[in-house]
C-alpha cells in the first residue's frame, strides 16, 4: 500500500493509510449527507435545477474531458 514506514501505527495501521481512506469513504459520504440534509430542509435550489435544465450538454462535457484526459495521460506514459 503505502512505501513510508512511520513509527506512529494504529494497530499495524499506517495514518496516511486512514487519511487515504477517509478521502476515498468518508469525505464523500460527508459530502452527501450533508446536502440531502440542505436539499430536505430548504428545498432544492435554483442553482441545482439549472442543471436539469442543460444536463446533456454536462454529460457531453463530462465525457470529452475523460477522453482527452485519458488520451493525454496514455501519451505522456510513452
Amino acid at each position: 500500500m503505502l512505501l513510508v514506514d512511520s513509527p506512529y501505527k494504529l494497530h499495524g495501521i499506517k495514518p496516511l493509510f486512514l487519511m487515504e481512506l477517509f478521502i476515498a469513504i468518508g469525505l464523500p459520504t460527508v459530502l452527501l449527507f450533508g446536502l440531502t440534509l440542505l436539499f430536505m430542509s430548504d428545498g432544492i435550489p435554483c442553482w441545482v435545477r439549472q442543471f436539469n435544465k442543460y444536463s446533456s450538454t454536462l454529460w457531453n462535457f463530462g465525457v470529452v474531458a475523460m477522453s482527452t484526459m485519458t488520451v493525454i495521460i496514455f501519451l505522456a506514459r510513452r
